[in-house]
């Protein structure tokens, strides 16, 4: 039995989110049946590093099955691409350690939400950016990003049907950043709740708008109510940008 790690992209615009469930067409579900293909009808089931909900895409998600299978890494990588729908690519594999488990090693995660503020409709970014069809305020928005660097209860920020036991996250950095007409919102954690950072953005926008001044992000944050939080911005424009893994992982 071989323990593999795969990358993965995908557009997550088509699909009901990462995880299989019932009557809707999930990445876990193409990638395990083009996996069963690959290995001869073996029954194999994923672990991603994570769940992302629907419409939400990656450029490196992590994933990790074991095959009884022989296959080399040429040939999984090839082979999955191959089979796989177009909305979705294998980028690397490679066997793994034994006990190697893509959710339960990692160690962090880098997750980009994409903004556009005031301006025509872009259809050709529709599933990739939030247009807010407001002008923002990055100054402000870059004011007010700080607050929720470090080790904090997020209760303000996570979805009501949220199942994590703890709500305490780490947020090791925030950023702003232009490019071109979008706004880049890179969030690095050592994890996140449900929506969380949906839920910083969508309250990120608010100060961006003048509706909310700079500090009112930290005092939503220290409040632990997400009554007091902004709207969850719109999931197509939600990118995992990479996870992080100690050296055996990487």
């Amino acid at each position: 039995m071989t323990t593999w790690r795969l990358v993965l992209e995908y557009d997550g615009t088509d699909y009901g989110g990462w995880q299989r469930q019932p009557h809707v067409t999930t990445v876990q579900q193409v990638v395990e049946e083009a996996l069963g293909e690959l290995f001869g009808g073996e029954g194999i089931r994923v672990m991603a590093s994570g769940r992302t909900d629907a419409g939400v895409h990656a450029l490196a998600q992590v994933v990790s099955f074991r095959a009884q299978g022989v296959r080399t890494a040429d040939q999984v990588q090839r082979g999955l691409s191959a089979l796989l729908p177009p909305q979705v690519v294998c980028l690397a594999a490679t066997v793994a350690e034994p006990d190697f488990h893509a959710l339960s090693d990692a160690r962090g995660k880098h997750y980009r939400y994409v903004l556009r503020g005031r301006g025509p409709r872009s259809p050709l970014r529709r599933n990739r950016c939030w247009t807010t069809g407001f002008a923002l305020d990055a100054p402000a928005m870059r004011q007010a990003l700080p607050a929720i660097v470090g080790t904090h209860d997020f209760t303000s920020f996570r979805a009501a049907g949220c199942s994590a036991l703890d709500p305490v996250r780490t947020v090791l950095a925030a950023q702003l950043t232009a490019h071109g007409d979008e706004w880049h919102v890179d969030l690095h954690g050592r994890g996140f709740l449900r929506h969380m950072v949906r839920n910083l953005v969508g309250s990120l926008v608010e100060v961006g708008r003048g509706r909310r001044p700079p500090g009112w992000l930290g005092e939503v944050l220290a409040l632990r109510d997400r009554r007091r939080a902004g709207r969850t911005a719109p999931p197509q424009g939600l990118f995992l940008v990479a996870v992080d893994y100690d050296a055996r992982g990487d």
